[in-house]
């Protein structure tokens, strides 16, 4: 069993900052918005420097992804990709007829855990943090936890 002073240095280099919440306003049925910018400035808000932030999508109609930013047809076409795996008028039961945006927000889920180094979000070259609406248009919000690693 771990000493109480060994207990409080661990808990030290794990501590959550505040969790923070961004708006996201989406215009359209299906569509996804480039939230990267927001995520970085909440990182830097929380004055993490190394550690992990995590991202959750509080809503059962949308999704959190990472893909490629540099180029809007990689979007596009993982929002038709979507349209086909799940069409709208599916076999559904559901009566508010938004079924499709809940089996896709079930297959694609509803959070994300990134690294923070030197204060930034660690992304690949191209990579971008997406917030996918499903059944839009909403305004919507995007919580984010920042977790530092000290020591």
């Amino acid at each position: 069993m771990a000493s109480p002073a060994l207990a409080r240095a661990a808990a030290a280099r794990h501590t959550p900052a505040p969790m923070q919440r961004i708006a996201v306003t989406t215009r359209s049925r299906f569509e996804a918005v480039n939230v990267t910018r927001q995520v970085q400035e909440a990182v830097r808000g929380a004055g993490l420097q190394d550690g992990l932030v995590r991202l959750h999508c509080p809503h059962t109609t949308a999704t959190l992804v990472v893909n490629e930013a540099a180029d809007p047809d990689v979007v596009r076409d993982l929002l038709a990709t979507y349209e086909r795996l799940v069409p709208r008028d599916g076999d559904f039961r559901h009566a508010e007829g938004n079924s499709q945006a809940h089996v896709l927000s079930s297959l694609t889920g509803c959070g994300l855990t990134l690294p923070v180094e030197g204060g930034a979000v660690a992304l690949g070259t191209w990579q971008g943090v997406f917030f996918v609406e499903l059944d839009g248009p909403r305004r919507r919000e995007v919580w984010i936890q920042c977790l530092a690693s000290r020591g």
